[in-house]
């Protein structure tokens, strides 16, 4: 069990190499790009099989989360990084339910179609402004001292996600980090046994 643990937690951090490599070596249509997101996750349900003392998350735990994500903009329409967040796991329905910390560290890549083509020629209009966005990312996740009773716990993590962007500065293809967004998501994510609904609001630059 230690081994697949310290398994999930070497391939995560290992993604997320690469990505900070890349960034002195970025072709033209690669550049520098970050991330940070808030967002309110509420419990969805516990899933697996619950040990001897229950699920880690037992109380039907909400999770308030930060994450920030570095990474690469690659031709305008993707991104691929690494990340690191954290989560503040807690329930204001039930006074015995513990409040709890937790952290991430996650692959994070999403996907914004805001290139448009016509007769395989690349264009961007002034007018586009908003560009829809799907995402995924994996990863492992910590708790730190649970309440049931297992002490600091580690999973793997995994969630999917769709949502909107608003280029702030949008423009044509060669005006500089046009990229710029702020953007909201709704998604599902899995950590610690559990299944949450992350609804989260970010700024991409």
């Amino acid at each position: 069990m230690k081994f697949a643990k310290m398994l999930v937690i070497a391939l995560t951090v290992g993604l997320s190499v690469p990505v900070a490599a890349q960034f002195s070596q970025l072709g033209p249509k690669n550049e520098k790009m970050l991330k940070i997101e808030a967002g309110y996750a509420p419990y969805m349900g516990n899933v697996g099989t619950a040990g001897e003392k229950g699920y880690y998350l037992s109380k039907f735990h909400n999770a308030i989360n930060l994450n920030v994500m570095c990474g690469v903009n690659v031709s305008q329409d993707w991104f691929l990084g690494g990340g690191m967040g954290l989560n503040y796991f807690h329930n204001t329905s039930q006074a015995e339910a513990q409040s709890l910390l937790g952290a991430n560290v996650f692959f994070d890549f999403d996907f914004r179609p805001i290139w448009k083509a016509v007769m395989g020629v690349d264009y961007q209009p002034t007018t586009i402004k908003w560009a829809p966005l799907v995402g995924a990312r994996v990863g492992g996740s910590v708790l730190l001292g649970d309440d049931s009773g297992y002490g600091t716990t580690i999973t793997p993590m995994g969630e999917v996600y769709g949502g909107i962007n608003w280029y702030y500065r949008h423009g044509l293809r060669n005006m500089e980090h046009n990229w710029h967004s702020l953007y909201a998501t709704i998604g599902v994510a899995y950590m610690q046994q559990t299944v949450f609904l992350p609804i989260r609001v970010g700024w991409r630059w």
